[in-house]
């Protein structure tokens, strides 16, 4: 699965060349999107982005990848994979609400990948994304290998901790269990792998009803829509005391705080009634989101999860046997069934080196932007990974 990147460098932009695979000749080539330039506040952080297209391999066969740096020689290098409809980009620019430019501000080299969703633009009419069929599991796992390969080229590691939130945590544990010769680390953010307590899931119905409905893009939007998603999120992230977009609240921020306290059951998504984490913050992070992500890997993580070996796909036979160091992390908003979820795929990983921390009164998103992240998350994250450093080639 996994091939050695070639580099050179032409006219001032650096491109990666990997050697043939099953798209050989969709061309392979990491092109620089935008040169390394100063970010956040006092400007002590610099982003570069690279792009790579695979226009042959489809129109939409684009991902990107950011890296987040201080001038201070770097501790260690972390290769971030987003949840879902997130992407690499800073939405945040405050580092106390910003795992990522927390850990740059700390001497961390960072990375953090743009998924082939985040090339569809919002006005695309869904109905068009047939696309989306073939963005899979694997696909997407695919695309963090050709990252990390060009991560790894440009930071000089062999070797890359990896932390993923949400999904994202899913595919690290796909990347890494596959791959584990190129991880030192995993940082889990509130996300699993596999089922503590396993129920049956027919996957072949609910590909066929997949199938049968052409909905091959699930829209963020959801029932409220995605212009009255955006409108509401836009609101309470520029003027959360300013005038609500339903009636019904005083506030955009009392709006917001009170949809996503009760979006997926109470507390489950974020707890900001709770004072946890502030609505003007989730909104910040929120308006950044993509539209759009391939439904079939919803159906996909549902079989892979159900299973201790799922026989219809090579990313899981690694897991249980893993012998990376692992760093887990879960809200207990979501229930006990996700805590034991969490906390079951780190521990029968196989792994020997497991830490897990139960963040109280979190609720999903506040893993990441909670008033308390810097030292409940952020900072044991930086530790984390410092004493592990050193036997990081």
């Amino acid at each position: 699965m996994r091939f050695l990147a070639i580099a050179f460098v032409v006219l001032g932009a650096v491109l990666i060349a990997l050697p043939a695979s099953a798209l050989e000749d969709c061309g392979r080539e990491w092109e620089l999107e935008s040169p390394e330039h100063s970010i956040a506040g006092d400007g002590a952080i610099s982003e570069t982005v690279w792009s790579l297209s695979r226009p042959h391999c489809g129109v939409l066969d684009r991902i990107g990848l950011h890296r987040y740096r201080a001038a201070s020689m770097p501790v260690a290098a972390l290769f971030y994979l987003p949840g879902t409809n997130m992407n690499g980009a800073i939405a945040i620019t405050d580092e106390t609400h910003n795992l990522l430019l927390f850990l740059a501000a700390h001497g961390f080299d960072v990375y953090a990948l743009d998924y082939r969703t985040h090339a569809i633009s919002p006005e695309t009419d869904a109905t068009t994304l047939s696309e989306l069929k073939t963005w899979d599991t694997a696909q997407f796992v695919e695309d963090a290998a050709l990252a990390t390969d060009l991560a790894r080229f440009t930071s000089g590691r062999g070797k890359l901790f990896l932390a993923g939130f949400s999904r994202g945590a899913f595919l690290a544990y796909s990347y890494a269990a596959a791959n584990p010769q190129y991880v030192a680390g995993l940082v889990i953010l509130d996300g699993s792998f596999k089922s503590a307590a396993p129920k049956p899931f027919d996957a072949d119905t609910a590909l066929a009803e997949l199938e049968a409905s052409g909905k091959w893009a699930s829209d963020v939007g959801g029932k409220r829509g995605w212009v009255a998603r955006q409108a509401m999120m836009e609101a309470a992230a520029t003027n959360p005391d300013g005038p609500a977009t339903d009636p019904k609240f005083k506030t955009a921020g009392e709006q917001l705080a009170h949809v996503l306290q009760n979006a997926w059951g109470p507390g489950g998504l974020a707890n900001p009634e709770g004072g946890v984490s502030k609505p003007q913050v989730l909104a910040t992070l929120m308006r950044g989101y993509d539209r759009y992500y391939p439904a079939i890997q919803d159906i996909e993580g549902k079989r892979m999860s159900a299973l201790a070996d799922d026989a219809t796909t090579g990313l899981d036979d690694g897991w249980g046997e893993m012998s990376v160091p692992i760093l887990a992390f879960t809200s207990t908003g979501m229930g006990a069934d996700w805590q034991a979820n969490v906390r079951h795929s780190a521990e029968a990983s196989g792994s020997k080196d497991v830490t897990v921390h139960v963040l109280d009164g979190y609720g999903h998103l506040d893993v990441l932007v909670a008033e308390k992240a810097p030292q409940d998350v952020f900072q044991p994250v930086a530790d984390w990974i410092a004493a592990r450093a050193k036997a990081a080639p």
